[in-house]
């Protein structure tokens, strides 16, 4: 059995989750192998959304962000049906939260994520070994060996010091590391299709439910929607759909003519609910959907994924290179877990409500929807709270062990909160904070303070001097309410930043490499260096 070049790390499955890996450890400059064992992509759209917290990690790597964005479409609403009738129509650019740019989801399909994701791995000189399965997965204290099988039978022998399973629901990771998926199967069965659409309802997400149960459509690209609908109970499961399905679930569900043909994709499913009992296991990790499954309320699975890449890249770079212990890994199942189990939960309450089958819940959904709804989601605030969660903006590592904040800090944002984005103007024009969060280090913010309590940028390179021993792997951002003669700087000119960070008077914010605040506080209180986890 042939072995190669032993890399840093191995990732198991090449979908969104493990192309995002892949780009933070290209990022990094961490020897890498990433493999799965499909021949190819699929064509197949899969995910659509992509949230504005994956979009701000996202934009971290050359060119993806203007090609999915060239390709997608943020103006959408959820248009809510019950029984036929109208109930609300959601505007999801209607919610603008002053923290970011992107005041909405992006809606693309999961085929088009990964090809521009591909090319960006490319772009690296990375790529994807296709036909590549893993069959078994043994650890020690020094690294992991992996049997792993080619399309044409022949076997070899991979290993590397960790392995990231991001292989989805039956992840050979999680079975090797003995590891547990806690959870169930939802009893609902569904079914999907891509299919040709034309009715009055156009470029909208559209939701349906009724005495039948639940009926989804999204509209895809040239026509295309993508159609999810419950199926009877009395409905043989091992059946595969046809179209007369969904044209029967239309005819249930939708006022007004249809015409559906032209099937693109056709499939059955069912949903789960599970977490696993820990995202590591010595030398193994898990993310995205071999970690966690859950409903597709809010379209949360891909982003969730996402996400976890980009926490686990950066620790096991900070590893790998020497810089951290390796119980700084310990922090990404702390941190990660915590937030798996929060969607977990709240898409899985919200999903038993709209997909339930049971007539007694059916009657009281049916009659409370129309009251309810509108009432939560046509309040500003309470509309606003949601989107936050289903955005992930609100993701924060509050409690972590890696992150902290200086000794009278009480400002709005703590250690382990997302860094908050704005407008800033410097001498090469108007850029944004989180354009300015680039490369594979850490970012040290000084604010000058606003008004009164405003010091000079000379005071701030003086405080720099203090705030870190080396501005090896740490860029530094001056941030004023002014501009300076000499240009330097960047100016935060209606001292919005100065407010979303609390900051009155002058202070620091360290930020870690995926974008969430490790240390913050006063420059008064601060006169040591900020520790780098």
């Amino acid at each position: 059995m042939a072995s190669k070049t032993k890399p840093d790390v191995l990732i198991i499955g090449a979908g969104p989750t493990g192309l995002m890996l892949a780009l933070e450890l290209s990022l990094q400059n961490i020897p890498f192998r990433i493999i799965d064992c499909s021949p190819s992509r699929s064509p197949y759209s899969r995910a659509f959304a992509i949230h504005a917290r994956s979009l701000e990690l996202l934009s971290r790597h050359e060119g993806i962000l203007p090609s999915l964005i060239k390709r997608g479409t943020f103006n959408l609403s959820v248009n809510l049906f019950s029984n036929k009738k109208p109930v609300f129509t959601l505007n999801l650019q209607d919610t603008p939260f002053k923290d970011t740019m992107f005041p909405g989801p992006l809606f693309v399909s999961q085929a088009i994520t990964e090809e521009v994701m591909d090319g960006a791995l490319a772009g690296y000189g990375n790529a994807v070994e296709w036909g590549v399965e893993a069959l078994k997965v043994e650890q020690d204290d020094e690294g992991a060996d992996v049997v792993l099988r080619r399309a044409d039978g022949s076997e070899e022998l991979g290993q590397a010091k960790y392995v990231v399973g991001c292989d989805g629901a039956h992840s050979i990771v999680r079975k090797s590391a003995g590891l547990s998926f806690e959870g169930a199967v939802y009893p609902q069965d569904f079914i999907l299709a891509d299919v040709q659409l034309e009715w009055e309802h156009k470029a909208n997400l559209h939701i349906f439910i009724g005495h039948y149960g639940l009926l989804a459509a999204l509209p895809l690209q040239n026509g295309i929607f993508r159609l999810v609908c419950s199926r009877p109970f009395e409905t043989d499961k091992e059946m595969e759909p046809a179209l007369d399905d969904f044209r029967a679930a239309i005819k249930q569900h939708v006022p007004g003519k249809v015409a559906i043909s032209n099937p693109i994709w056709m499939t059955r499913f069912r949903l789960h609910h599970r977490i696993a009992s820990n995202y590591r296991s010595g030398r193994l990790f898990l993310a995205g959907d071999a970690a966690h499954i859950h409903s597709p309320v809010g379209g949360q699975g891909m982003n969730t994924g996402i996400q976890d890449s980009v926490n686990l890249g950066w620790k096991l770079a900070r590893v790998l290179c020497g810089k951290s212990p390796d119980s700084l890994l310990d922090s990404y199942h702390l941190e990660r877990h915590k937030v798996g189990l929060a969607i977990l939960h709240g898409t899985d309450r919200v999903f038993e409500m709209m997909a339930t089958t049971n007539p007694i819940f059916l009657f009281l959904r049916n009659w409370l929807v129309p009251w309810v709804v509108p009432f939560i989601m046509g309040d500003a605030g309470r509309r606003a709270s949601r989107m936050r969660f289903v955005s992930q903006l609100g993701v924060r590592y509050r409690n972590s062990p890696v992150v902290g904040n200086s000794g009278s800090w009480n400002g709005k944002l703590r250690g382990g909160n997302r860094a908050a984005d704005g407008k800033l103007v410097g001498s090469g024009g108007e850029t944004t904070l989180i354009g300015l969060l680039k490369g594979p280090g850490y970012h040290l913010l000084l604010f000058s303070g606003v008004e009164d309590a405003t010091v000079s940028l000379q005071v701030l390179c003086e405080a720099e001097k203090t705030l870190i021993e080396s501005r090896h792997g740490v860029t530094v951002h001056k941030i004023l309410t002014a501009k300076e003669k000499s240009g330097e700087g960047l100016v935060d000119a209606v001292g919005r930043l100065h407010d979303w960070y609390g900051f009155e008077g002058p202070g620091f914010v360290l930020v870690r490499p995926d974008g969430y605040i490790g240390s913050i506080g006063y420059l008064k209180d601060q006169d040591s260096p900020v520790p780098l986890a």
